[in-house]
This record gives structure tokens, C-alpha cells and sequence, in this order.
């Protein structure tokens, strides 16, 4: 678990969602809501909802409506608002409330959903705050605003269409125009893919090995840290190891993200519950860095030279070995917990500014991609040394929201011209969520020991998300250090060839690859202009679980690995057959084996109507390959087998037989396949 994970705990027992305090300022700009020419707001009274904990008041004045709500004070404390009859789309959310008891946290459900939290600055009357988009379902919805940090007065919500969201302006330009041409290579792919995936991360070399074997697939990002190459930690006898993971990392393929708990180069407490190896917070140090900064003469500030020294010393093993970095110093510098952000946002900017220098200008160093972990304008360090901007996301275990209001933050700290990540995550949000808020994250980094925490991240969600076909792993990524996504700029080719069998239960689908310049990755299948399956690599897919005699409608797009997407290819429809009448059924039976090979009968039955031609399929569960048949024409692609009539065994009367025949090879276990008969 992150060090700041545990120190959330403490604070009030509450996994925040990057915990970050957002001044009035940037929370009051207007919505799209407030234009003057957007749709009238549809406005609906908190003392209208159903109240579980909490009570309707009226002795602040200023209230809409017959009162406001109260008395948010116990975990569990909410109230929900019925919106009826809406169509189905994004709506923009305003929340019109009061904190008189300064600034406060709610969490926002829609339907029962988290979405994520929404920040409350102080005020002494009631004002409105946007909160971001929420996506409504045709018909009636709920919208609940429950406790979080609590002590806040919610009077209404407003809700208008959102409109849609303009093209990002990001060009995947470094700030640094030294940059190495690896960097600048994951710079250009990150933005090539942009709103079209989300690379995977996970935090921690052990973590990501675990998550590999837990799903099968491999992160395309391992997160780590810098922590015990810190001086005041390698002089109490540390030995750091995470330059070698970031170079095994890169060996084998993946992207490297590297954040810093930078220990306190002096004032180091020691003692219980203030020990020296938390020397990163503000509680365990008298490390005043606001004072250190501004005597660069002191004994402190030379103690900040040499801690940035030590650390560009790793950065240069990694700049010699071509790794180009996601580099995230600083981080959650707003929250206050760590002493870099203790004294305020002045010298926290002032410190990036110095590290970004020093590491660039004296220590030579251009293989980093600047990530500033923030959304809070006050903060905010320069565009000038920022490269991507990130937010941090913990909220309520298995809340797998898009964290899609702090998204919209993130995009207007830039005006929408940095390319926004989730440099931490406790639960991971939900891709379908993700594409559904048009919450364009570009990757994501599960902290350690969240992804194994199966309140967070249950291993069926975990599984789900890595086999997502939004979701980018390891074996996705291609070459991003020297093709980066601005080189290939060029699309797949449409599949074509479309074609299929359907059971009552089941569609298998085979087509002609496309083709691409550098090549192509995999293929996203879509029933009735939706996306189902993960992306395969093959050229066929199996469509399980279907409605007997039903038509179902087929596309396809191919990608590559610098995230282009191809046209859809032509449609292809198909009907299910209706249960107790398929045109023919089949049986398999092994009529013989020895050694390593055997032979083996199928029997075509027609149904209740005679049929002109028939084919047969079915999927080997072992390595059997198919040598020789008799009867019939048979493909074999992998384990898949297509078997089809001869000209003179094709049409059977109604009930009439046919059978065919093959030799083949086998090694282990050779049990009977399942059969599909489909017939014209």
C-alpha cells in the first residue's frame, strides 16, 4: 500500500479521491449549463428527495424551494432525487449548496453508481457548483449526493444536455526541445491514442507480476518509485531497486512511470509514528521547505541540490539505456500531507521549477516526460514545464466511477492542451464508464496492493478490465520508443469478408485480415453497433449466449498498435435459429485410436424440413490436428475446424443422414468436441 494511501486512513478513515483541495475559483467557473446559449436547466429540490439520515432545513436564508438538506454528519448519510422521464444521454450537473463549515467532499451516485466525488469550497451563503457530466438511462434516475467528508447544506440540482465534447487540442509536443527521440516518441503515441484507449499501470514490479498472473495479460505501465534512493533514507541503510525494475521493465516492452516520496533531506523526527522512513510527510520532519528555498546560501538548500543530484543519477541509467520516462515529482503537493506541499502552493511550485532545471539544464537529462499531479489552478507550476497533467483517484472501495469530474478539472487547468492520466488509482474505473463520460483518460496506475484488494478490485473485474478492448496491455503496446503514434499516423485497412453461422444460441463469425502499414493487433467485433468480447488477435470469434431466432446485425474495425482504427467493414446479419427446430444436428464418434493418431465419424441429420447443403463446425479442446477426410472439405484454423458437404452428399430429405470422415493426430487427452450444424 502507498505510503499516502495509509495516511489518508488517518485522515478521518476516508480513501479520498486524490484528496486534493480545490480552491472556490476553479470550482465556480460556469458549466456549459450557464451559457447563455445552452438549453434551460431542469432544477430539482434536495427536500424533494428521499432522506436517509438527514433532515430538511430552513434557517439559512437563501434557500429555492421549501428548504435545503442537512445534517450530513454520519457515514452513510444521503439524500437521493428522483429525475423522471429523461432521455437517455449526458446531462451537465450543477449542485447548489452551502459550507458554512468550510471546505467539504461529497459523493455523487447516479443510479446507485459512484461517479466521484464532488468538492465544496466554503462559503457563508449558498452558491452552485459544477460538477461534471452524469450519464442518465432513458426513463427515471437517481441522483444521490451521500456523506464523504460531510458538514455541507444541499439545497438543489440542475441538470442540462451536455453538449458534446469539442476535439482535444493536444499535440504530444515536449516542453523540453532537447528531448530524447525516445521521449519524444511516447509523447507522440500517447496522444495518437488519446480518447480512443487507456493504457493499464500498475504500481510496483511484484504488483504488476501479480496482476500478470492473476489475468493473463501484463500492464503496459509499471509505476515506480524513487523513495530509497532519497540521501537521509540510503544513509539510515536503504538500497533501492527500482532503476532496475524500470530496466527490466524496458526490456521487456513496457512504458516506466516513476514517482519520488522524497524523504526529507534533513529534520527528521524518529520517532514512534514519526519514524525516519516516513520522512516524506509533514508530520515526521521539521524540514521547512519554504525557508530552505529562500536562503539558497543554507546549508538546506544545498541539501535539496544534493538529494536532486542523487536522484539524477538513477534518471541517468535510464536516459544511457534509452528508457524514456513518465516522470511525476511533487506529487499531491496540494494535499499538504507531504512537506513539499506543507508551506503552500509558492514554494511547491518554486521546488518543481528548481528540479525541472537542475534535472534538465545542469544534469543534462531529456528522456522525461513531465507529469504534475494536481488540479488546482493555484498550483499549477507552468505550461512551459509540464508535459501531462494527473489527478490521483481513491474512492469508496469498488467504486469503479470515471472520476469524470475530475477529469473535466484537468482539461480546463490546460484549456485541453495536456494530455490528462490517473497517475494513481485505488479501484480502477470501469472502461464501459470511461467511454460512456467521454472521461478520456489516457492510462491509469494502480497503486500497490489495491489491485489485490478484492473490496476495490474484485479478480472478475480485474479480468474484465484487462481483457477490455479499450484497455491497452503490454502485448498491445507496440514499438512506442521509435514509431510513437506520430509516425503512423495510418489506418488498418476495413476487414472484409464478413461472413457466419448461427446455432439458437450462437454466431461464429471468420473474415479476411486487414492490413496496415506496420500491422495489425486485433480486431474489436460489434453486434448491433456495440462492442462485445475483448480484442482478438484472430480472425474469427465465437459469439456466445444469444436469443434462438433472432437477427443479429455484425461489424468489424481492425487496429494497430499506435491506436488508429479502421472503418467499420460491411455489415453482416444473421439469424438465430428457434430452439427444437435447427435445420441439422451432428455426433461425433472416435472410431478408432492408437498411439498418436485416430480416426473419427461425424453424422449430419437434417431436421424437420429437407435441406440443400449443410456445414459443420466445432472447437478441439486438445492439440488434435485433422491429416486426411473423406466425405466432405474440412479447414482446420488452430483448434477451430470448418467441415463442409461434397457436391453429392449436400441435400438431405427431411430426417435423412449423411456422414463423413477423417484421420487425424493427437497427443494427451482426446475427448469428443461439441458439434454446430448450420444448413441451407
Amino acid at each position: 500500500m502507498s505510503p499516502h494511501a495509509t495516511r489518508r486512513r488517518r485522515l478521518g478513515g476516508l480513501l479520498l479521491a486524490g484528496a486534493l483541495a480545490l480552491s472556490a475559483a476553479a470550482l465556480q467557473q460556469p458549466t456549459p449549463a450557464q451559457a447563455a446559449d445552452a438549453p434551460a436547466a431542469q432544477v430539482y429540490q434536495a427536500e424533494d428527495g428521499a432522506l436517509n439520515g438527514v433532515t430538511v432545513g430552513t434557517s439559512l436564508a437563501g434557500y429555492q424551494g421549501a428548504g435545503y438538506v442537512e445534517n450530513f454528519d454520519q457515514a452513510g448519510d444521503q439524500v437521493t432525487i428522483t429525475v423522471p422521464d429523461q432521455p437517455a444521454g449526458l446531462y451537465t450537473l450543477s449542485v447548489r449548496y452551502a459550507g458554512p463549515f468550510g471546505d467539504k467532499k461529497a459523493n455523487l451516485l447516479v443510479n446507485d453508481a459512484g461517479v466521484g466525488e464532488i468538492a465544496l469550497p466554503g462559503t457563508a451563503g449558498f452558491a452552485e457548483v459544477a460538477a461534471g457530466n452524469v450519464l442518465l438511462r432513458s426513463g427515471a434516475n437517481t441522483v444521490t449526493i451521500s456523506n464523504d467528508w460531510g458538514w455541507y447544506l444541499i439545497d438543489s440540482i440542475a441538470l442540462t444536455p451536455a453538449p458534446p465534447r469539442p476535439p482535444h487540442a493536444v499535440t504530444g509536443e515536449l516542453t523540453d526541445p532537447q528531448a530524447t527521440p525516445e521521449a519524444k516518441s511516447l509523447a507522440k503515441y500517447l496522444a495518437a491514442g488519446y480518447g480512443k484507449t487507456i493504457l493499464s499501470g500498475q504500481q510496483d514490479a511484484a504488483h504488476a507480476q501479480w496482476v500478470e498472473n492473476a489475468t493473463g495479460k501484463a500492464p503496459a505501465i509499471e509505476g515506480l518509485d524513487l523513495m530509497d534512493y532519497s540521501p537521509s533514507r540510503v544513509e539510515r541503510g536503504t538500497v533501492g531497486h527500482d532503476t532496475d525494475h524500470a530496466l527490466a521493465w524496458d526490456v521487456r516492452g513496457g512504458i516506466v512511470s516513476l514517482c519520488w516520496h522524497w524523504n526529507a533531506p534533513s529534520g527528521l523526527i524518529d520517532q514512534p509514528g514519526k519514524e525516519w522512513w516516513r520522512g516524506f510527510y509533514t508530520d515526521a520532519t521539521t524540514f521547512d521547505v519554504a525557508a530552505a528555498l529562500a536562503d539558497p546560501a543554507g546549508a538546506d538548500y544545498r541539501l535539496l541540490l544534493r538529494d536532486i543530484d542523487a536522484i539524477a543519477v538513477q534518471l541517468e541509467r535510464l536516459q544511457d539505456a534509452g528508457v524514456p520516462v513518465l516522470w511525476r515529482p511533487l506529487h499531491e503537493a496540494e494535499g499538504g500531507w507531504f512537506w513539499w506541499g506543507a508551506k503552500g502552493p509558492g514554494p511547491a511550485k518554486a521546488l518543481y521549477r528548481l528540479l525541472h532545471e537542475r534535472l534538465t539544464t545542469v544534469h543534462g537529462l531529456h528522456n522525461l516526460v513531465w507529469v504534475w499531479n494536481s488540479v488546482d489552478p493555484a498550483w499549477y507550476p507552468g505550461s512551459d514545464v509540464v508535459d501531462l497533467v494527473s489527478a490521483d483517484s481513491y474512492p469508496t472501495a469498488g467504486d469503479h466511477g470515471p472520476v469524470a469530474v475530475t477529469y473535466d478539472r484537468e482539461l480546463s487547468l490546460t484549456g485541453d492542451t495536456k494530455i490528462a492520466a490517473l497517475a494513481e488509482v485505488g479501484t480502477i474505473p470501469d472502461p464501459d464508464l470511461l467511454r460512456a463520460y467521454r472521461a478520456d483518460w489516457a492510462y491509469f496506475v494502480a497503486w500497490a496492493g489495491f489491485e489485490q484488494d478484492t473490496t476495490s478490485n474484485s479478480l472478475d473485474f480485474l479480468q474484465r478490465v484487462y481483457r477490455d478492448p479499450y484497455v491497452t496491455t503490454l502485448d498491445e503496446l507496440g514499438d512506442f520508443k521509435h514509431t510513437g503514434g506520430g509516425s503512423d499516423a495510418s489506418a488498418p485497412t476495413a476487414p472484409s469478408g464478413l461472413t457466419g453461422t448461427a446455432t439458437s444460441t450462437s454466431v461464429h463469425l471468420s473474415w479476411t485480415a486487414a492490413t496496415d502499414n506496420v500491422g495489425v493487433t486485433g480486431y474489436d467485433v460489434y453486434r448491433d453497433g456495440t462492442r462485445i468480447g475483448g480484442t482478438t488477435t484472430a480472425t474469427t470469434y465465437t459469439d456466445t449466449g444469444l436469443t434462438a431466432a433472432t437477427a443479429y446485425r455484425y461489424t468489424l474495425q481492425a487496429r494497430d498498435a499506435a491506436g488508429n482504427v479502421s472503418a467499420a467493414s460491411a455489415p453482416f446479419s444473421i439469424t438465430t435459429t428457434g430452439p427444437g427446430t435447427e435445420a441439422c444436428t451432428a455426433t461425433y464418434a472416435t472410431t478408432n485410436a492408437w498411439g498418436t493418431g485416430f480416426t473419427a465419424d461425424v453424422t449430419v441429420r437434417a431436421g424437420t424440413h429437407a435441406i440443400r447443403s449443410w456445414t459443420v463446425t466445432w472447437t478441439y479442446a486438445g492439440n488434435q490436428r485433422i491429416t486426411n477426410t473423406w466425405n466432405a472439405t474440412a479447414v482446420q484454423t488452430g483448434a477451430f475446424v470448418t467441415a463442409g458437404n461434397m457436391p453429392y452428399n449436400g441435400a438431405l430429405p427431411a430426417a435423412g443422414s449423411a456422414s463423413f470422415g477423417f484421420l487425424g493426430t493427437f497427443s494427451g487427452p482426446n475427448p469428443p468436441p461439441t458439434l454446430t450444424c448450420t444448413a441451407t
